[in-house]
């Protein structure tokens, strides 16, 4: 019983290895920020950015969502997530399924790292959905 699980455990790793490093000369080692919760929604995460000339891919991971449900995630521009006013989204990130989302966006890593950009995730794909967690973009 213990082999089959160690093959299984070392499949795992291996293909976890190989995805993360999809580019060439690319080390897998992306730049990580916090996501809160918002409106009381016990969700928090982290988005995660990894540079890929002249693009980054902004991968979201998200704790306390509903499983099945899909929820709209975007990026606006702002000071914080305490400001985040009315305008229209700057990045239309892939929906929020499981907790997850992905997606490649034409802007590279510097820009969106710049401090004035927050990941706004929404409770449903529906319009007028309520904030449910925010994660503020910023360089170390």
């Amino acid at each position: 019983m213990k082999r089959p699980l160690a093959a299984l455990v070392a499949a795992l790793l291996t293909t976890t290895v190989a995805s993360a490093q999809s580019y060439p000369g690319d080390s897998g080692v992306g730049v990580e920020r916090g996501i809160q919760q918002l409106n009381n929604s016990g969700q928090v995460g982290s988005v995660t950015l990894f540079q890929r000339d002249p693009n980054t891919r902004v991968a979201v991971i998200l704790h306390g969502t509903i499983p099945g449900r899909a929820q709209s995630v975007r990026v606006y521009r702002g000071p914080s997530c305490d400001d985040l006013g009315t305008a229209a989204p700057t990045y239309f990130l892939t929906d929020m399924k499981n907790g997850a989302s992905s997606t490649i966006v034409k802007a590279p890593e510097s820009k969106i790292l710049s401090g004035n950009y927050n990941v706004v995730v929404f409770s449903s794909t529906a319009p007028g959905a309520q904030t449910t967690a925010c994660g503020h973009l910023y360089a170390s």
